[in-house]
């Protein structure tokens, strides 16, 4: 018997984080233009620029979306079957749409995230453009 032991690099936060980072940043170009707090579907998705940040995000390396696979593939089938976009039971299943339930998967964790911390980007903006204001007054 052979026994090997291989490491799997968990990049998932790190994905996570980035497009939370560049949503983040979207919400605060929109609040300085608009004035208002943005829905992330209806504003900030309008042009598309959700869905390009979030699929920019995905692995497109076979070997990290295995890897990935291995360690959230029911998350990410779940997501996949939550998002209604497809049949698992597809002949290009799972090399095919793999990719795609990652992508739901993100798609799924941004959308909680935002809508728990809109408040928190909205104020914190509003907050900022006060005191410059401010500043400039003096």
């Amino acid at each position: 018997m052979v026994k090997r032991t291989i490491e799997i690099e968990d990049t998932l936060d790190e994905i996570i984080e980035s497009v939370k980072s560049d949503i983040k940043n979207l919400a605060i170009e929109w609040i300085k233009e608009n004035s208002d707090k943005p829905d992330l579907s209806n504003n900030l998705d309008y042009d598309g620029s959700v869905h390009e940040i979030i699929d920019g995000s995905v692995p497109v390396y076979i070997y990290e979306i295995n890897n990935l696979f291995y360690l959230y593939g029911d998350e990410f089938e779940q997501a996949f079957d939550d998002a209604g976009i497809g049949a698992k039971e597809d002949k290009c299943w799972p090399s095919g749409w793999k990719p795609a339930a990652i992508y739901c998967y993100i798609e799924q964790k941004i959308n909680e995230w935002y809508n728990d911390a809109i408040d928190e980007i909205y104020e914190e903006n509003k907050k900022e453009e006060k005191e410059l204001g401010n500043l400039l007054v003096m």
